[in-house]
């Protein structure tokens, strides 16, 4: 299980093109905390990856502040 702050979430919420049931899941959780599983942490972490080779980067290839972002969770999104 990984514990997702509120501003993670709703970075995700805003940032990602989510499924219904993640966009619920995610919205659910900014409101009254939780925790995601494995499954789910992989999935998001999927598209967090996605988009940040869409949007990560600058012209010089240096991270931006949302790239940086991104890197974050999906580090934090990794099951060993």
């Amino acid at each position: 299980m990984i514990t997702l702050s509120k501003t993670e979430v709703i970075f995700m919420l805003t940032m990602l093109q989510l499924t219904p049931e993640l966009r619920q899941l995610l919205e659910v959780i900014a409101c009254r905390g939780g925790d995601i599983d494995d499954d789910v942490a992989d999935e998001l972490r999927d598209m967090c990856t996605n988009y940040l080779d869409e949007i990560g980067y600058d012209e010089d290839y240096e991270p931006t502040k949302n790239g940086e972002k991104l890197e974050d969770l999906i580090d934090k999104l990794f099951v060993g």
